[in-house]
């Protein structure tokens, strides 16, 4: 403790506290689905997340409210592996283990009365393009296909790949997509199916980083960035104990979430590649991860059924950015009169 002593004052600058690391809690728990929770995606523009399940549904989530929105979504027939929300916030997909696909309208909560048809196995990944009207599929029986939503037919492919085909990606632009399989990374124009680059590793889940300049992926316990153009791995590093389960990139790209069979979700800056806060520990496997529009918050999808909402870690750059925000104060300090 400095004390400073001016004419006839002392002057004591108080000590900071102490500071005590504490397991972060969840925000929400929410609670609905009566089998382990697969997927899960916010729909933007609205305060909604939509979540699919083993029990073969899917289900909409209030985050204001804190509670499910209307009804189960119903129209699987197997196991709802995957889903994901159109970037203008008005429809849903969802692929199914029996290979089924179903598109969802979110202002009527009712499926479209078109078919999919073309996968024969598990759909393991689907994502919408940037245009809202085409989504990726990727599947076990070793095809990732292109479809128009409003049709059903296929726009692209079936793309044929070495394995089962686990995770698809658009570029942002969209003019990338990507797939990670058994055996490789594949990335192809999005628009003519021309390979453009095949990088040797497996990847469960694959993902462009917001600047398109870089490709996340993870398998086994591991997490790589891969330079978008070449294929080279710029880092490399392990993530987690147990078999890796899902990523996700914050949408403004300073970092990324990861989830795995060790029950945690982890956090990872995107600039220095170091870890970020506390792990999000859960009482069993996590399959699945989402960023809030503003980067703010996750939502996780548990073996337990269990949906939660957690608060976001701030990274040191996070901290020194807000910190060069703040006008500066002078520290808190005690006046103690003396007599001479």
């Amino acid at each position: 403790m400095t004390s400073y002593i001016h004419e006839n004052h002392a002057v004591f600058q108080v000590p900071a506290p102490p500071t005590r690391k504490e397991k972060p809690r969840a925000k929400l728990t929410l609670e609905g689905h009566e089998e382990w929770v697969r997927g899960v995606a916010v729909i933007p523009g609205t305060h909604f997340l939509v979540t699919a399940s083993n029990d073969k549904t899917l289900r909409l989530w209030d985050l204001v409210k804190g509670q499910q929105v209307g009804k189960p979504l119903l129209g699987h027939d197997s196991a709802v592996w995957t889903v994901a929300a159109s970037p203008d916030g008005r429809w849903i997909v969802s692929g199914a283990m029996d290979g089924s696909i179903l598109v969802w309208e979110v202002a009527t909560k009712q499926s479209a009365s078109v078919s999919f048809k073309g996968h024969k196995m598990c759909v393991s990944s689907v994502v919408f393009a940037p245009d809202n009207k085409k989504f990726a599929s990727a599947s076990d029986d070793k095809t990732v296909c292109v479809w128009l939503r409003e049709t059903g037919k296929i726009a692209l492919g079936p793309l044929q790949v070495d394995s089962n085909a686990w995770s698809v990606s658009y570029s942002f632009d969209g003019s990338r997509l990507a797939a990670g399989t058994g055996e490789h990374i594949m990335i192809w124009n999005a628009f003519n199916g021309k390979e453009l680059l095949k990088i040797e590793q497996q990847a469960v889940v694959v993902a462009f980083t917001p600047d398109g300049l870089r490709l996340i992926s993870g398998c086994i316990h591991d997490i790589r960035i891969s330079d978008v153009a070449t294929g080279d791995i710029i880092k490399q590093f392990q993530a987690h104990t147990e078999l890796f389960q899902s990523l996700a990139i914050a949408p403004d790209g300073t970092k990324v979430a990861s989830t795995s069979l060790d029950s945690t979700t982890r956090f990872f800056d995107l600039t220095t590649f170091e870890p970020i806060g506390e792990p999000l520990e859960h009482p069993d496997a996590v399959y699945c991860v989402t960023f809030s529009e503003d980067s703010q918050l996750v939502a996780t999808g548990c073996d337990d059924t269990l949906l939660r909402v957690w608060t976001v870690p701030q990274s040191d750059s996070d901290k020194e950015f807000k910190q060069s925000q703040k006008v500066p104060s002078s520290p808190t300090r005690i006046l103690v009169h003396t007599d001479c």
